[in-house]
């Protein structure tokens, strides 16, 4: 179950689809980048990127002066950015899995009928 935010509050009585896309639409900065849960199977940062790419979703890696990293996806012109900062002593500084899995979650999260998301269902 997703973590509840603001607008569940806001929306309380609407459909689960109404719900979605209510957060979806909003700009968030998530967490930081956790490490790859056990079990999970490791996904390679380069093949995320290009089946986002492929299914035209954006993300992207930054750099910003001072040891931080920030990873993000979505589409600012529509409205829709998530963000997560990457520290020196986050797991992902080490591990680029990590944001392959925090791209690929978000993702799914994000653009549930996306050609992306719809590859990736159980």
């Amino acid at each position: 179950m997703s973590k509840r935010t603001g607008i569940d509050r806001m929306v309380r009585g609407s459909t689960g689809e109404v719900v979605n896309i209510a957060r979806r639409q909003i700009f968030s900065s998530a967490d930081r980048v956790g490490p790859v849960p056990h079990g999970v199977p490791r996904r390679k940062l380069q093949r995320v990127l290009c089946e986002l790419l492929e299914s035209e979703i954006n993300a992207g890696l930054q750099t910003f002066a001072f040891d931080t990293f920030r990873v993000w996806i979505g589409d600012e012109l529509n409205g829709l950015a998530v963000t997560a900062d990457i520290m020196p002593k986050d797991p992902a500084w080490s591990d680029d899995a990590a944001v392959a899995q925090w791209l690929h979650e978000t993702a799914i999260s994000l653009y549930p009928e996306s050609d992306y998301a719809k590859g990736h269902r159980l």
